[in-house]
């Protein structure tokens, strides 16, 4: 064997961390399909310091007919483990987990002002009850139901607000990081699973959407969950049916917490049928078969109850902003060129990227893990690694699901994308110093680099916490006007306390959500569900009325609320009326449209006695 395969395969047991699970030992099955003989006792190593290891009962010849070959995790370029150490890559590990934590409690904790994207899901939570969210969801929004509940049960115990909305997102995150590490050290070895844990932890989208209040996290969160569970039911099933029973349960799990766990669930089913077909015996297969249908059923529910109320209503829009992530199939040469831009685009943002080819060094990662892959022949990870892209494409060829385009709508492949980030990228450095490269210099130049990438994400979140300076200022007004306005004044929301309705145009692309999710979080009485009480509004303490006006208002609205500020004054004198721009900027230059709030305050007229208005309910 050559040089280059033989490091293209190696697997070290010196570089192994001290509490990393031993999976030199041949009494654990191969995650990489390898065919060896049935195991045998054998002989204790000659080393001095290894223990010998219990004597086991021998087990029945029908159950120990069919197994699996030892698992060596990948390690293409050991020369770099051995020049830094095995001690000290396990310490970089670890303070890439660090690193992790921090730059997503930075991220978490300098509480980024909502944003529509987010507005637009959370306005679901201020009213609505567990079943209602089973009903089509407000402003166009699809969520799977358990998300939404979780989310329903953050902000009804620990109130309505922005920290609220993404601890579930911010928890999850954190957890990730572990489990992603557990997933790295069953598949790779050394400088491989440095660099892919290392990606993991600073990844720009990762670290994003681990404080964002919508479901692309948990998306993540799910099928990294699915991937670790199946490297461990591939190891451990056959001793333990514990993994068969955790498979099974979670299954049902994944499909009602994520949409897109509908390409990971089908992936992970069929490596185990790919397993069994090798291995396994009736009972296993009886059990692959129970898991399987445990799927389909949550599947079905999650249908029939929420998802098809959803996709009736708000479908037909997600599926036109979708466009241009569905292939063009009628044109060989668009597709080609969809394919390329697709994977070079801000989908594949690991470490960082971007649109437009930006994401280039990733795409060329991946296709160098895919050859270590092959050249090490574990077709069984190929197919677990790819499979989920190839659904996604077939339902994007459907116009069911979007193919690439933005990160969130792919966040799912982040753990897949990273592991393979981290095997290219030591296959390709392991290539330059087969070219007479030093060892040393490229690795540490990576490893900073990936340290420079979290650092910078950070830097740029404490100068802009924001997404955009309009969304800054919206809620700077909402702190100010629901505080301030309602100094020795009743300060009530003409939809919210007097349950005047607000016209919005359909498919609401505005600014409405922002305002009543800021409203629910910023006044006092409305965050303690406190009713609105004028009973005594008099010219010492006015009542003042606020109206949210969309931009898109039409006539005919303008009409009704001019019958409504008629039949106020019959009873109240109107004495002053203001208007508040509420702007929505887009790149910070272009302005989409302005909305506005409408303040109209009231007193009582000093001949007015008998009519006392009473308490708003």
């Amino acid at each position: 064997m050559s040089r280059k395969n033989r490091h293209m395969t190696e697997f070290n047991p010196q570089f192994r961390d001290d509490d990393d699970t031993d999976t030199s030992s041949t009494d654990i099955p191969s995650l990489l399909g390898q065919q060896v003989a049935p195991l045998k006792p054998s002989a204790p190593r000659p080393s001095s310091e290894q223990k010998p290891a219990p004597a086991k009962k021998p087990r029945a010849a029908a159950k120990t007919v069919k197994t699996s070959a030892d698992f060596s995790p990948l390690d293409p370029f050991s020369a770099a483990g051995t020049a830094i150490g095995p001690d000290r890559l396990a310490r970089i590990v670890w303070a890439f987990l660090a690193l992790g934590i921090l730059v997503r409690a930075i991220r978490y904790l300098l509480d980024f002002p909502l944003w529509p994207d987010e507005a637009y899901l959370a306005h679901n939570f201020l009213d609505r009850n567990y079943l209602e969210l089973l009903k089509p969801l407000d402003f166009g929004q699809v969520a799977p139901l358990l998300y939404l509940w979780i989310q329903k049960a953050a902000v009804t115990v620990g109130g309505f607000s922005e920290y609220s909305l993404r601890l579930f997102a911010f928890a999850g995150s954190i957890a990730s990081l572990f489990l992603f590490r557990q997933l790295a050290t069953r598949l790779l070895q050394g400088l491989a699973r440095l660099l892919a844990i290392g990606t993991f932890a600073v990844a720009y989208p990762l670290v994003r959407y681990a404080a964002e209040a919508k479901p692309y996290g948990s998306d993540m969160l799910v099928a990294l969950g699915l991937l670790v569970l199946l490297v461990e039911w591939r190891l451990r099933h056959r001793e333990q049916q514990r993994w068969s029973w955790a498979m099974a349960l979670a299954m049902p799990l994944a499909v009602l917490l994520s949409y897109p766990a509908m390409f990971i669930v089908p992936t992970v089913l069929l490596a185990m049928g790919v397993e069994l077909i090798r291995t396994g015996t009736g009972r296993e297969w009886l059990s692959w078969i129970a898991v399987s249908l445990l799927a389909a059923g949550s599947l079905a529910l999650l249908f029939y109850s929420s998802a098809q109320a959803q996709m009736n209503t708000a479908g037909p829009q997600m599926r036109s902003g979708w466009t241009a992530s569905f292939p063009p199939l009628h044109s060989p040469k668009a597709l080609a060129w969809f394919l390329l831009d697709s994977h070079s685009s801000e989908a594949f943002s690991y470490p960082t990227g971007g649109s437009h080819g930006a994401s280039t060094l990733t795409t060329v990662c991946c296709l160098a893990a895919l050859v270590v892959l092959l050249r090490a022949r574990q077709f069984w990870l190929a197919m677990v690694f790819g499979m989920p892209l190839i659904l996604n494409f077939t339902a994007a060829a459907l116009h069911a699901y979007p193919y690439a385009g933005h990160a969130r709508v792919m966040l799912y492949m982040a753990p897949i994308l990273c592991l393979m980030n981290g095997l290219g990228a030591a296959g390709l450095l392991y290539w330059f110093q087969n070219r007479r490269w030093p060892v040393v210099a490229p690795t540490v130049i990576t490893i900073a680099f990936l340290v420079g990438v979290g650092g910078v994400a950070s830097v740029r979140d404490f100068l802009k916490p924001y997404k955009e300076t309009c969304w800054q200022r919206n809620r700077d007004f909402a702190r100010w006007f629901w505080n301030d306005k309602a100094i020795n004044a009743e300060l009530v929301d003409v939809t919210t306390d007097l349950k005047f309705p607000v016209s919005l145009p359909p498919n609401d692309d505005g600014l409405a959500s922002v305002y009543f999710c800021n409203q629910r979080i910023y006044s006092d009485r409305l965050a303690k569900r406190q009713a609105a009480d004028i009973e005594h509004c008099s010219t010492d303490k006015p009542l003042r009325c606020a109206r949210f006006r969309p931009s898109a208002t039409t006539d005919k609205d303008d009409a009704k609320f001019q019958d409504w500020l008629k039949a106020m004054q019959s009873k109240y004198q109107l004495v002053a009326a203001e208007r508040y721009p509420l702007t929505f900027f887009v790149h910070e230059k272009e302005l989409q449209f302005v909305d506005r709030v409408e303040v109209y305050e009231f007193v009582r007229p000093p001949d007015d006695v008998a009519q006392r208005p009473g308490r708003l309910q």
